[in-house]
């Protein structure tokens, strides 16, 4: 039996009063964890799939992107495979796009802009692909269908939304393997509480029907991630 989503509870990397170097702490901790448990490897392997058949340059929209680490190694793998690509990486907190500004110094391809994501600044069929990871378990009551509407509405192809499998082994292992890999006091305590606040592969789907999707498929990945795509490869 799975536990309900755990509702009311922010974590602390959402609190106004953390200290900036906190926030770079914890934004830089959470890139690492993708990368090392494969976060960031899951919504690359559907981005290419969806992006397959598109003619290049490939318009990408990333909603909640924090630290823009996955808008950067999108273009770092577009780089080495000769494939143009533009990037939009949206956040509403302005603090953390001054640090995603640094982060992306190097990459012209990634263009940052400050917007809600439950009413995104841009017109219906805007990018090819849009893409929202680890941001759905933030949200709350209508919230999480007023987001998968947004994200389909500004989508010409498709969209990649990334989560976390809720449940009891998947907060215990995340739990123990915070302790073992990451010092950052925000990452420890945010990383459990992200699983309790996550979802199973069938509330992802009813989430997508009510918001109009019309061929959700959900995948399940190593280390509990889940993907929920829209749009044929």
């Amino acid at each position: 039996m799975v536990t309900p989503r755990l509702l009311g509870v922010a974590e602390r990397m959402e609190q106004p009063d953390l200290r900036p170097a906190e926030l770079e702490r914890a934004l830089e901790a959470l890139a690492r964890v993708n990368r090392s448990f494969g976060g960031t490897w899951s919504v690359l392997r559907h981005l290419e799939r969806l992006c397959a058949a598109l003619p290049a340059p490939v318009s990408v929209l990333d909603v909640g992107t924090g630290c823009a680490d996955i808008p950067r190694a999108i273009v770092r793998r577009a780089r080495r495979r000769g494939r143009p690509v533009q990037l939009t990486a949206l956040d509403r907190h302005v603090g953390t796009l001054r640090l995603a500004e640094r982060a992306c110094a190097a990459y012209p391809e990634i263009v940052l802009r400050e917007g809600d994501a439950l009413a995104l600044p841009f017109s219906s069929g805007s990018f090819d692909v849009v893409l929202a990871s680890q941001l759905l378990h933030h949200m709350e009551g209508a919230e999480p269908v007023r987001l998968l509407r947004e994200l389909v509405r500004v989508a010409r192809r498709g969209v990649v939304v990334h989560d976390l499998r809720r449940g009891a082994w998947p907060h215990f292992a995340t739990w123990a393997a915070l302790r073992v890999v990451s010092r950052d006091p925000v990452t420890r305590h945010d990383g459990p509480l992200s699983i309790r606040r996550g979802f199973v592969p069938m509330e992802l789907l009813a989430l997508a029907g009510e918001a109009g999707w019309t061929g959700p498929q959900v995948a399940r990945h190593a280390f509990f991630h889940l993907v929920l795509t829209e749009g044929a490869p």
